[in-house]
């Protein structure tokens, strides 16, 4: 790598599926611009699960296999979902919420148009997400830049890594035309891309992991039919959101 290339690390999963019977699909996730800031991240979220992971365990304790369950948005008690929650944060969080009842209908009935959607999704969130880190002054779109994605196994999408990872490099570098409402995106990086994307095991990735509880908040609260002005206050720990349609 080079000296002066940038990195950029990008954690996403999902919450709710892209479908006509449910209301909301999430896509939320978590943002380093360093590995060292992803590794220490990783530590003092392992280092809370350690102190709570055996008050999820259903194993008799005098048996234990030292396999814990994962905990994730959904089974943990509100005590130690504060002590996450405090924890990520700190961090860079983002998510993308579709309106399921606003997506075109044709898109909605069709398997392979629903995943050409969420794979839309993901590119211009994670295109969101650095202009944001831009803005910041965190990254320098005049210098190199090395993409590192990690995306929940289960948030499958219709296109192969490489034709998404392709498209990402696209809407980043060059601008792709959206002719849903017949308008370019504008590149927003002017230097050499390098794009490393690969769909994880939650279990095994902890910054996967923090994904889940901010993908999860993200939906209860768009499903508690608050006012707008409620909602967006609640959204508050959000650093970059999306709104799709």
């Amino acid at each position: 790598m080079e000296d002066n290339c940038q990195e950029i690390y990008i954690n996403m999963d999902d919450s709710g599926v892209l479908h006509s019977n449910e209301k909301c699909c999430i896509y939320g996730g978590i943002v380093f611009t360093s590995k060292k800031d992803q590794e220490i991240f990783g530590r003092k979220y392992k280092s809370i699960l350690k102190g709570i992971k055996c008050k999820y365990c259903q194993s008799d304790i005098s048996r234990c296999s030292h396999i814990c369950p994962e905990i994730k948005d959904t089974n943990i008690k509100p005590q130690h979902k504060r002590w996450i929650w405090n924890l990520i944060k700190k961090e860079t969080c983002f998510a993308v919420i579709i309106d399921n009842k606003r997506v075109n209908q044709p898109i909605m009935d069709d398997k392979e148009s629903r995943g050409r959607y969420r794979d839309y999704a993901q590119r211009i969130i994670i295109k969101k997400v650095i202009d944001r880190l831009i803005k910041d002054g965190k990254i320098n779109p005049n210098l190199p830049i090395k993409l590192i994605i990690r995306i929940d196994q289960q948030a499958t999408a219709t296109n192969t890594n490489r034709d998404f990872v392709k498209d990402i490099e696209k809407e980043l570098t060059v601008g792709m035309m959206n002719l849903e409402y017949n308008m370019t995106h504008k590149p927003i990086l002017f230097s050499k891309l390098n794009i490393d994307l690969m769909y994880v095991l939650s279990h095994r990735h902890i910054s996967i992991q923090a994904s889940d509880f901010i993908a999860g908040e993200t939906r209860r609260i768009i499903l508690s039919d608050l006012d707008k002005l409620t909602m967006l206050k609640k959204l508050e720990y959000l650093d970059v959101k999306l709104f799709l349609p």
